[in-house]
């Protein structure tokens, strides 16, 4: 695992990348193929062309790239549940009509792709089941969870942030199995402080001065770079162009902003006194980074499979998710009662989302971002993967096939990785070589995006 892919619980988890990727590596490769790298550094000198805009990169908009219809992922992840309980019995596929426990969706309904009856194949059955976001078992030998595949085809594709994929909440005293990189677990963040720290660390005002200087150093840049693109080919001067336009936007928030940038990180949160309250502040948080364009990939789980201790007010009596709330009531009303809450924090998350602009690309972030509700096993009663479900919202740019009266999707038993490929389609990634067990299919489900 390298430091940089993912900001999570470790050691390093305030290590943060801020690679340049495409417009550094690959712009200078490409130009260098045209001119000889004495002729490249004569004719641009390569401090005068990278060194202003690396000093910007860490706040800066990711680099500017037409990949998709979403720019941002946000996976808000929590255990199975109950499908009897669940499922909006009676929808059509333009009609959703909900059930006690999917009714707070209705706010959204006409943003809003509800999805069940999807197999695991086996993936995601029983406890620790790595499958949830991985479309592998057990055996499986190269599980990447789709938050890390999205965020390692934006790196592949440009996109520099300062954290490429960010992961949040779950419970701290128990093993960790949900979120993957080559084969391996990765813990979240489990503390609503640590968390603030990781994300906005070092996000302070800019002096004035620092600002005339920094936006006359942009000038400069950009004006090299217009220079060379004469002496380039249409494809590497099609890259350079995208570098140019991601230095304008640079200049352009600095500007508007007076120097500190559009992005309020606002005071740092106390610690929560509950889990659950925990990954709610996560999420606020998640969002948070994404008005900061600090990622685009963002993945917050509510509660543990084995053991989640609930005392919200909201659910009725003290009780262990699980244990008590799936296995031992019965009727399961503190289950309905968490489910409801879950989805009212999902409400609240896509409320916040429309209620901030977005960084790049005009309109709000809801606009932009594809909101997937996933989950580690579908049938929790029965602890079995044979009926995945998820909650797909948010703009998407367009993806999503939407009604104004919500949408209801059949999966018909198809693997629960086809719609898992939908966030990585989502945001303009069509391959998804890669990921998922190579023995199902990778086409994402046309019934959820276009």
């Amino acid at each position: 695992m390298t430091v940089g892919h993912w900001v999570g619980e470790s050691p390093h988890f305030q290590a943060r990348s801020a690679r340049v990727g495409f417009a550094t590596e690959e712009l200078a490769k490409t130009c260098m193929s045209k001119l000889s790298r004495r002729e490249f550094a004569k004719r641009v000198g390569l401090a005068a062309l990278f060194s202003p805009f690396l000093s910007l990169v860490r706040r800066a908009p990711a680099t500017a790239a037409s990949l998709g219809k979403a720019k941002y992922l946000l996976v808000f992840y929590t255990n199975g549940t109950d499908p009897a309980a669940w499922t909006p019995a009676g929808s059509t596929a333009t009609n959703l009509v909900f059930s006690a426990m999917t009714e707070p969706l209705a706010p959204l309904k006409s943003n809003l792709v509800l999805v069940e009856k999807l197999s695991s194949m086996g993936s995601a059955d029983n406890h620790a089941a790595p499958g949830g976001l991985t479309g592998q078992g057990y055996s499986g030998q190269s599980r990447i969870s789709i938050d890390q595949f999205v965020a390692d085809k934006l790196r592949g594709a440009g996109v520099s942030t300062p954290i490429p994929s960010l992961l949040l909440g779950s419970v701290k005293t128990e093993q960790q199995n949900s979120f993957y990189r080559d084969n391996q677990p990765l813990s979240p963040i489990f503390s609503p402080v640590a968390a603030y720290d990781a994300i906005f660390s070092g996000l302070g005002s800019v002096s004035p001065n620092l600002v005339r200087r920094r936006k006359s150093s942009l000038d400069l840049v950009r004006d090299e770079l217009k220079q060379l693109s004469g002496e380039l080919g249409s494809s590497e001067r099609q890259k350079l162009d995208l570098h140019v336009d991601s230095i304008r936007a640079v200049e352009e928030r600095i500007v508007a902003s007076g120097g500190g940038g559009s992005c309020n990180a606002g005071t740092a949160p106390a610690e929560a006194t509950q889990d659950l309250l925990a990954s709610a502040t996560h999420l606020d948080l998640a969002i948070t980074a994404f008005a900061c364009d600090i990622t685009r990939v963002a993945a917050v789980q509510f509660g543990h499979h084995q053991n989640t201790q609930v005392s919200l007010t909201e659910v009725g009596n003290p009780g262990n998710w699980h244990n008590d709330f799936i296995h031992g009531d019965n009727p399961r009303t503190r289950l309905l009662n968490l489910e409801r809450w879950l989805a009212k924090q999902f409400v609240a998350a896509a409320n916040k989302l429309k209620s901030l602009p977005a960084p790049t690309g005009g309109g709000t972030l809801f606009d932009q971002t594809l909101m997937v509700w996933a989950r580690d096993m579908g049938d929790a009663v029965n602890h079995n993967g044979n009926n995945m479900r998820f909650v797909f919202s948010g703009g998407a740019g367009g993806y999503l096939v939407t009604s104004p009266n919500g949408r209801y999707v059949d999966g018909g038993g198809e693997a629960h990785q086809r719609a898992l490929v939908n966030c990585a389609a989502a945001m303009g990634f069509g391959d998804a070589t890669g990921f998922g067990d190579a023995a199902q299919s990778r086409i994402p489900l046309d019934s959820i995006g276009k």
